[in-house]
């Protein structure tokens, strides 16, 4: 029985520790879990008669911490605001000096037994060890809030008033230029800028119509020109994979639908000199993990090219070959542009008249008006923001001015009712092309269509069916990359080069912070950061 009670009293024993530990842990770690913020928004020492507190100890000398306390009272008797400055070391973001200089607030409401609507803080939190880096905070209470120091212009107060001495460590200038601001604004509201009389007056008055005017009537006048422009003669026609001809080159066939030379004539005339045994395909970087390599071009015969724009290609690739071959690297620079086959189409798009007349000029001035239409947009939303709502009738007008002239100025076509006409069926073929090229039961001569496909830019939309006629096993391998007598390979070999290694060369695939927030007592504040 002895032996059971001492027992019984070690367990009870040893139940009472338990119990006192677990207690002290959990307020340990309620300690620990504590939010930080909290802990450093008590402010020790504060008194009802005093409203400048250094707890740096060399913010600020006797005679600045008197003169500040002057201000503070000048404050005071001139507007009725209780305002209290406080100066300490302590590393806090933005957001912790808000919910602060908020709590300061609230004590010194409390210590100084004041009204809280009235009563206002100023925090400056400076970061040990640092005489340029500091954050500052201002909470004021809701008659000002509410008032003539709303929260934007609290927050103005501290980016534009207090943050910029401190970068310079100038903690009196600081609260000094935020007291003098604060007073100015209870008395007569926030600084007034130019553009807020503006859009008091003219911008309330006659600039809304005036803006209204000018979009209106560069509306009418988009509307005017573009209605100008040369329509084709000629009714849509139905989209076809029959070429209209066999002798218009690729180049040429492109620059008729886009309307001008484009650099995808270029590899177009290249796989037409293939197809015409002038000139050859060969590896030029071997395939990679994630690549298939890449061609380079061996000239054969120059007597097989047809044309002004074949020849000019020749020419072109001849000018960057070595030992009559052009490796890959200097076939990507040929296929950036069209090159000198530029000036050929457009000779030939000049001589046939398919160009109209003072096209250029007509699309700056479309381009000029919806340009006009954008800066009286930004001009508008300026005013209208600054206190003139009835701008905004003028803004929409001219964002649609905008969007119209630069829209038309692009759309409108540099061609004559003849170069319109004469597109139409090119156009078809390529509408055509396109619609086969979706279609797996649609037939394509991909030997005949290949440089049409590549000139038109339709290479992307047949790439599955040119891999597959490019595969090493195609029962009908493509004639522009087999080999002819007298290559490398022999005559009739099967495709060597997937299309990749060609598209791989020629074919494109297609300053600090602030927060702001309002308080749980009424009141508003803002916080910021050197």
């Amino acid at each position: 029985m002895v032996v059971f009670a001492e027992t019984s009293r070690r367990r009870s024993s040893n139940r009472r520790v338990a119990a006192v530990s677990i207690g002290l842990f959990a307020v340990l770690g309620l300690v620990g879990c504590s939010d930080g913020s909290s802990a450093d928004a008590n402010f020790e020492g504060l008194t009802s008669v005093q409203r400048v507190y250094d707890r740096t100890g060399y913010s600020l000398d006797p005679a600045q911490t008197a003169d500040i306390q002057r201000q503070l009272e000048n404050l005071k008797s001139e507007t009725g605001a209780d305002v209290i400055t406080y100066v300490r070391e302590l590393d806090a973001d933005s957001d912790d000096t808000l919910d602060q200089v908020e709590a300061l607030q609230q004590q010194w409401v409390s210590t100084a037994g004041i009204d809280q609507n009235t009563a206002g803080a100023i925090l400056i939190n400076r970061e040990p060890g640092q005489l340029d880096e500091a954050r500052a905070g201002i909470f004021l209470g809701s008659t000002y809030d509410d008032g003539n120091v709303p929260r934007d212009e609290q927050e103005a107060i501290v980016e534009d008033v207090l943050i910029p001495p401190l970068r310079d460590g100038d903690v009196a200038g600081s609260l000094t230029s935020g007291i003098d601001r604060l007073r100015s604004d209870i008395r007569n509201g926030p600084p007034v800028t130019a553009l807020d009389r503006f859009a008091d007056g003219p911008g309330s008055t006659w600039l809304p119509w005036a803006g209204s005017v000018i979009s209106i009537v560069g509306l009418l006048l988009v509307a005017a020109v573009f209605r100008g422009r040369a329509k084709s003669t000629v009714s849509e026609q139905s989209p076809t994979t029959v070429r209209p001809d066999q002798a218009t080159d690729a180049a040429y066939a492109t620059a008729l639908v886009h309307r001008s030379a484009q650099p995808s004539g270029v590899p177009g005339t290249v796989l037409a000199l293939a197809a015409a045994d002038a000139l050859t395909f060969e590896p030029d970087k071997k395939p990679g993990k994630f690549d298939k390599g890449t061609v380079r071009i061996r000239l054969l015969d120059r007597t097989r090219a047809r044309g002004e724009v074949q020849e000019a290609v020749w020419s072109m690739l001849a000018d960057r070959a070595a030992d009559d071959v052009v490796p890959g690297d200097e076939l990507k620079k040929v296929a950036r542009g069209p090159g000198v086959t530029k000036d050929l189409v457009d000779a030939r798009l000049g001589a046939g008249g398919f160009v109209a007349d003072g096209t250029g000029r007509r699309r700056v001035v479309l381009a000029g008006l919806g340009v006009l239409g954008g800066a009286v947009a930004v001009g508008g939303i300026a005013v209208a923001t600054s206190g003139a709502p009835a701008m905004w009738f003028a803004v929409v007008a001219s964002a649609v001015l905008l969007v119209a002239g630069l829209s038309t100025a692009i759309a409108y076509s540099r061609f004559s009712v003849a170069g319109l006409d004469a597109a139409r069926p090119w156009e078809a073929y390529r509408d055509g092309l396109k619609q086969a090229a979706k279609d797996d039961d649609e037939s394509v001569d991909l030997n005949a269509a290949l440089p049409d496909i590549v000139a038109l830019g339709l290479a992307p939309v047949f790439r599955k069916r040119l891999e597959a006629a490019t595969d090493p096993g195609s029962d009908t391998p493509l004639r522009a990359f087999t080999s002819p007598a007298g290559a490398n390979y022999a005559a009739g070999d099967p495709v060597v080069l997937p299309w990749a290694a060609f598209s791989g060369v020629f074919v494109s695939s297609g300053s600090g912070s602030v927060a702001s927030g309002g308080g749980a007592g009424g009141g508003g504040g803002a916080a910021g950061s050197t």
